[in-house]
């Protein structure tokens, strides 16, 4: 099988882990039915262009990542559409009751690394441990009209973000080491917990989301704070450290981009393939459909689109109500 795939590099802006991609040169179709008795059937289908451009993955690298292999029921073949050629993955599976709906979690899944990169690991998190995956959950209930059904399906990131955090926190590490060299091993943990923290809690604040003033707030607030705090560890070893010192290491972690591109070309191709994936899924109800929040409708089929970007600061959820009159 030849396999030449374009990829144009993952941005990461703002610390804001926006994974941008060509978005669409992997597209992701799930095709779900609910069925009024509890059983369905769900449709997959990825096609993934073929370009002249450049050659990054390996076609077992590929299947491997993004979970279609034949183990797994994936049927593969090579097709031609508009005189392009294009690599079509599709499985079929059904449901056999409403209970058997939580057996597709997980199903969907993009892998961050390699088998060989799995073993790796950056700070406490193992890189094997970094994936994309869903969360189906299907059930019933009794209204004045009939019966109702509720369709759930979520789709996550697992330890990316801990993942990032932990290499830039490396830097932090690195230019400690190289700025004060004397701390010892409890002044230097201490100062990555205070940053780690800092982070984290600038997250909890907004900082992915928010944009303009809103984030130089959060972000000014984790600087300063942080580096007021560090700066105090450090005078313990060296009276004359400089607050200003933190506060500018703080500010490159969060602003350079090209470290953490690196990071994920060298260590995570399966973020790569992520962020070039589209994915569409349509979702037909039984009955009535009383509530949803998708972002289109063709019929009576209920339509999606995202990406797994998306996924990357909140997790994208899928949900549709509907009633079957007696």
């Amino acid at each position: 099988m030849k396999w030449i795939h374009a990829y144009n590099g993952v941005r990461i802006a703002a610390f804001a882990f926006a994974l941008f991609g060509l978005g669409g040169c992997i597209e992701y179709g799930l095709e779900t039915t609910l069925n009024p008795d509890g059983s369905g059937v769900r449709y997959e289908k990825m096609t993934v262009e073929e370009t002249e451009e450049l050659s990054w993955v390996s076609p077992s690298d590929f299947q491997a990542l993004m979970h279609v292999t034949e183990n797994e029921g994936w049927r593969y073949e090579r097709e031609t559409e508009e005189d392009d050629t294009v690599h079509v993955f599709r499985r079929e599976t059904r449901v056999r009751d409403l209970a058997s709906w939580a057996g597709l979690s997980g199903g969907v899944r993009i892998s961050g690394a390699t088998s060989v990169g799995a073993r790796s690991s950056v700070g406490h998190v193992s890189l094997g441990d970094v994936h994309f995956l869903n969360a189906v959950r299907a059930e019933t209930g009794h209204v004045a009209e009939g019966s109702s059904f509720t369709y759930r399906e979520t789709f996550y990131w697992e330890n990316l973000n801990d993942a990032m955090i932990e290499h830039l926190l490396v830097y932090v590490r690195n230019t400690l080491d190289a700025q004060y060299p004397g701390l010892a091993s409890e002044q230097r943990g201490e100062i990555i917990g205070l940053v780690r923290g800092g982070l984290w809690a600038a997250v909890d604040r907004g900082l992915f989301d928010a944009s303009g003033d809103r984030q130089e707030e959060i972000l000014s607030a984790f600087v300063e704070r942080t580096a007021e705090q560090a700066e105090k560890v450090v005078r313990q070893r060296y009276p004359g450290a400089d607050e200003e010192f933190f506060e500018k290491m703080l500010r490159q972690v969060y602003e350079d981009e090209d470290r953490l591109e690196a990071f994920i070309e060298g260590q995570l191709p399966g973020v790569q393939l992520a962020a070039n994936s589209a994915i569409v899924f349509r979702l037909t109800m039984p009955g009535r459909v009383t509530a949803s929040n998708a972002h289109d409708r063709d019929g009576t089929t209920l339509v999606w689109e995202f990406g797994p970007g998306d996924a990357v600061t909140t997790p994208i959820e899928i949900f549709a109500e509907s009633v079957v009159e007696r």
